[in-house]
């Protein structure tokens, strides 16, 4: 449901999208002005009509209404709520005077670079880094998730997972009640894999956790604690177990045991 809705908010992007708008007259005779609307998204009331909507501490117009030469009219939101509401990343492009949504590979040099077997096993940690955020959802240690009572939410529970191509295997769920997420890998494969987790990708992007490298015959925890006050529309948690090796690399490819529960 929340990947169709992204997809129809981003078919809607050249109709709805300004970054800020201000004044009362628009080219070609049309007329700007700000508008008493609210915002609602999937269900949710996220600006009461009247209301402002805040960004950068600074209190905007949270809808402008533009009526065309003809009459209609059209409604415009800030392009930062897409950002808060829906995860699409939002920038500035200073070189062409535009709005950039999604992944921007402006700037970027792209180098091509040739390591061996032994430097791609060795260039992940092992280890998870803890405190980092990402969204809504903060890596903590896997102490704090209290175990000993049953889990608000069952995704998988010890699921083998197997993968010849070299692409390996992954979810995505919503969580409901609870505040952390616990994910349990082990590697039953020869070769090492790679565990990643984090926000959906949208537009080109993915929002996500530095990834975690797991030997053969280790298991690996991860634990992710869900903000206060968080949506259901950016709560969306994905994670991917592959091969660090390619297929040729590693012809048996990914044999890995997942579990993966909430709890309060």
């Amino acid at each position: 449901m929340m990947k169709t809705w992204k997809q129809f908010i981003a078919g809607m992007f050249t109709v709805v999208l300004i970054a800020a708008m201000f004044g009362t007259a628009l080219a070609a005779g049309g007329k700007l002005q700000a508008s008493a609307a609210g915002v609602v998204v999937m269900g949710q009331v996220k600006v009461e009509p009247g209301k402002t909507y805040t960004v950068d501490k600074q209190k905007i117009p949270a809808v402008v209404d533009y009526e065309a030469p003809n009459g209609k009219s059209y409604h415009y939101l800030p392009v930062q709520m897409y950002t808060d509401y829906l995860n699409i990343w939002n920038s500035w492009s200073e070189q062409r005077k535009s709005i950039v949504l999604g992944a921007n590979s402006e700037g970027l040099q792209h180098q091509v670079r040739v390591v061996t077997n032994e430097e791609q096993l060795n260039e992940r940690p092992k280890a998870a880094e803890l405190g980092l955020s990402v969204g809504p959802f903060t890596e903590v240690s896997p102490s704090l998730v209290d175990t000993t009572k049953e889990p608000t939410q069952v995704i998988d529970n010890k699921t083998r997972a197997q993968s010849i191509t070299g692409y390996g295997s992954g979810g995505t769920f919503l969580p409901e009640n609870g505040r952390y997420i616990l994910l349990s890998i082990t590697n039953n494969s020869t070769t090492q894999v790679r565990c990643q987790a984090g926000l959906p990708i949208t537009l080109g992007v993915w929002d996500r956790f530095p990834s975690v490298a797991l030997d053969p015959g280790k298991t690996l925890t991860r634990a992710f604690q869900i903000a206060g006050g968080t949506t259901a529309e950016a709560a969306e948690f994905v994670y991917s177990v592959s091969p660090v090796l390619s297929y040729l690399e590693a012809p048996d490819g990914a044999d890995v045991t997942i579990t993966l529960m909430q709890y309060r």
